[in-house]
């Protein structure tokens, strides 16, 4: 039972609430007896403030009776109803905050380099212990990925050719798109490579939206500029096509024989995939304002002409409004006749200041090329303008796609958290 002693006025503020709650849960189904003993159930627990203690609660157990024969699951009260109760809220909660005012999104990519942060790496020396992994996971969303050689022999890494196609996520070395699930639930995508040691094969898988080409550039030739400058100064008896057979699926991939001899169980590739921002996007604002230039806006992809392949929300920045003329000369993007203004980003790109590398002519920004913005629609591109995947390349943003303005970095805790740029 449930009393509190010596508080006569909250165990009576109890039982008042719980009458309350039967009469209104279950009054289309109680008997007009069942209503009328709770309505007598108030009467008395008011009744019984006024009582000398012992009586009070004598009362208040003939109440609590009463109430638990026509309580139902109602009452009496028990845990599991309780907490069903309070998840059942948390989550209309979570749910109504989410589809009306902010929803997270995590950025798989570098597109918005160096203002926000995609998944990058860092090369790891030793094995680190459980301990360290789990530090590094905690503050860092890092996950390491470490190969190892099957056998004795030089290494050998397909390289992409102009015959491979993989779809825009580009590349140097050759992978395939592998449908897996993450957590072993969640239905999702990977790349897979292929590389040779000796005799065998050995596979690595990463994120999709990971390109590996960084992470293999640093680790086998970590003088080098690019793999163009690694490949162009190979002779051609270090490249052939050997066959991969996987899963029932035969290709001819182009192989670079790197030179680089590798023993059985030494590691060929040992290193850590740090998350990518995590961001707050406020979807309340464009709902009473205009998205404005300058805006680091989210948006889905599922109508856009040339991302219809895959549904998924892409982070950018708004350069250009319905009726907008945009061109690039040298490192600056023009709007309108003038070099473009609304963020700290459009400026730093144009002088190149800090890792900011300049707009670049591509897609329908080509040297020479201007692009007008049709009605209804948004222009958006990369601060990572070289390597982002952005308007150039598939086209227009349509309004309806628009899901909101990033406005805070919640996660990981490095120097970029806290309020969005």
């Amino acid at each position: 039972m449930f009393l509190k002693k010596d508080k006569i006025k909250e165990t009576a503020k109890y039982l008042l609430s719980v009458t309350r709650k039967i009469e209104n849960y279950r009054k289309d189904i109680l008997s007009k007896e069942q209503l009328a003993i709770l309505s007598r159930a108030r009467t008395q627990i008011n009744e019984a403030l006024a009582l000398p203690r012992t009586e009070a609660y004598k009362n208040f157990e003939t109440i609590e009776q009463s109430l638990k024969s026509i309580g139902g699951d109602i009452y009496p009260v028990t845990g599991l109803v309780e907490n069903a109760e309070v998840f059942l809220f948390a989550a209309i909660l979570a749910i109504a905050v989410r589809i009306f005012f902010f929803q997270p999104f995590r950025i798989p990519t570098n597109s918005m380099w160096p203002t926000y942060a995609g998944m990058t790496f860092e090369l790891v020396d030793s094995h680190k212990n459980i301990f360290e992994r789990l530090k590094r996971w905690t503050l860092f969303g890092a996950s390491n990925v470490n190969v190892q050689a099957p056998d004795t022999g030089n290494l050998q890494i397909p390289i992409m050719t102009s015959e491979d196609k993989v779809g825009p996520y580009g590349g140097i070395l050759y992978y395939r798109v592998i449908d897996t699930r993450k957590f072993w639930l969640f239905p999702t995508k990977e790349r897979e490579y292929t590389f040779v040691v000796g005799e065998h094969h050995v596979t690595l898988r990463v994120p999709l939206e990971f390109s590996f080409d960084d992470v293999a550039l640093e680790t086998l030739f970590p003088k080098a500029k690019s793999w163009k400058e690694v490949l162009d100064h190979r002779p051609s008896r270090c490249f052939k096509r050997l066959k991969l057979n996987k899963d029932g699926h035969e290709d001819r991939v182009h192989y670079f024989d790197t030179g680089i001899r590798k023993s059985a169980g030494e590691d060929l590739f040992n290193f850590d995939i740090l998350s990518g921002d995590m961001l707050f996007v406020n979807r309340m604002s464009y709902h009473f304002s205009m998205p404005k230039i300058g805006d680091p806006f989210v948006f889905r992809t599922r109508t856009i002409e040339g991302l219809r392949y895959d549904d998924k929300y892409f982070i950018k920045r708004l350069v250009g409004l319905p009726g907008d003329i945009l061109h690039v000369e040298g490192t600056t993007l023009y709007r309108n006749g003038t070099p473009i203004e609304g963020a700290e980003a459009f400026e730093r790109n144009r002088k190149q200041i800090d890792k900011y590398p300049g707009y670049t002519n591509t897609g329908l920004l080509e040297e020479g090329y201007e692009v007008e913005v049709p009605e209804n629609h948004y222009f958006a591109m990369g601060d990572n303008s070289p390597h982002s995947y952005d308007s150039r390349g598939w086209g227009f943003v349509p309004n309806r796609e628009v899901v909101g303005k990033a406005v805070f970095i919640l996660y990981p805790f490095t120097r970029r958290w806290g309020c969005s740029k």
